[in-house]
């Protein structure tokens, strides 16, 4: 399948691209999005969102940052967040694709291995895997009972049900894509760079509220700003600028959408010293201002007894 030089940011393919809830989860056949565009998924990226593509039966061409692989049934492929992908399935292809909002495989209660079904599906590494038949049943029968689950409470409320077939599918992909995952990063350079994007990310996990500048990073990370640079853009697909801002406007969804506090005292709390500062950065991000945001992405609503994060 050809490279193409160009490639589009959607939410969904072919939808609009836009804010992604930290809870966000969608769930559908392979055939819902592929015959509606004739079986070719043009080169595309996903912000915020981690997907995991179980080929049931049918086979199709998958192209990744660069690389491209024909996947035959009992194929499962994850995909990360800021990965440049595009399909071509065959008619008869058939299977789901999972989309997951990357906030939600970090937190707490996807309670996964350290090494293995949690940080490491987040990892920006392409990974795929043929699982051996009994593997393949168990993801098949989950995402058909996450399927259903979705069709009955749609992707705002995460049920109790929903969060442990997806606590479970994680943990099973995990086993499913370790040895992939494995073999690429023991390659001597990209094990380097995937080691440092780690260390960076873990960085701005514990200073993104301090708005420090990149060079700040690369400093404490004893490299140079273009190698840190350079390591983003190969693992992640994005520069270590933009994920300290994605950090900071993350952390800005979720104080808007489960806490009271004041835009003014959010965006105190994440280093902006000027409040239209913040109301800028976050219109330009999300397309919304932080009010309109708070009106309407606040999911948990005066007397929703749903179980939230």
């Amino acid at each position: 399948m050809a490279i193409r030089p160009t490639f589009s940011r959607f939410s969904l393919y072919g939808e609009e691209d836009g804010a992604i809830a930290p809870e966000f989860i969608h769930i559908e056949p392979i055939s819902a999005r592929s015959r509606r565009y004739e079986g070719t998924i043009a080169p595309h990226t996903h912000s915020g969102i981690f997907q995991f593509i179980l080929l049931e039966r049918g086979s199709g061409w998958l192209q990744a940052d660069g690389r491209a692989a024909r996947r035959a049934p009992g194929a499962l492929v994850a995909i990360p967040s800021g990965c440049i992908h595009a399909f071509d399935f065959a008619e008869d292809a058939e299977g789901w694709v999972l989309s997951i909002a990357s906030a939600l495989l970090g937190e707490l209660r996807i309670g996964t291995r350290p090494t293995r079904g949690g940080p490491a599906l987040g990892d920006a590494l392409l990974l795929a895997g043929a699982p051996d038949p009994q593997a393949a049943r168990r993801l098949s029968w989950l995402l058909g009972e996450m399927a259903d689950d979705f069709a009955r409470h749609g992707a705002h409320r995460l049920s109790d049900a929903m969060l442990a077939a997806l606590t479970w599918l994680v943990a099973l992909a995990g086993d499913v894509l370790e040895p992939a995952r494995s073999a690429r990063a023991a390659s001597g350079t990209a094990a380097r760079r995937e080691q440092l994007v780690q260390r960076f990310r873990a960085l701005v996990e514990l200073h993104f509220r301090e708005d420090w500048p990149v060079p700040r990073y690369a400093r404490e990370l004893g490299t140079s700003p273009p190698s840190l640079s350079r390591a983003c853009q190969a693992v992640l697909g994005r520069a270590p600028g933009d994920l300290v801002q994605d950090r900071r406007q993350l952390e800005a969804m979720r104080a808007l959408t489960y806490t009271a506090a004041s835009v003014q005292r959010i965006a105190g709390d994440l280093g902006f010293s000027d409040p239209a500062y913040f109301a800028r950065f976050f219109k330009a991000r999300t397309g919304m201002t932080a009010s309109r945001f708070r009106a309407e992405r606040a999911w948990l609503k005066e007397g929703d007894d749903t179980a939230s994060l």
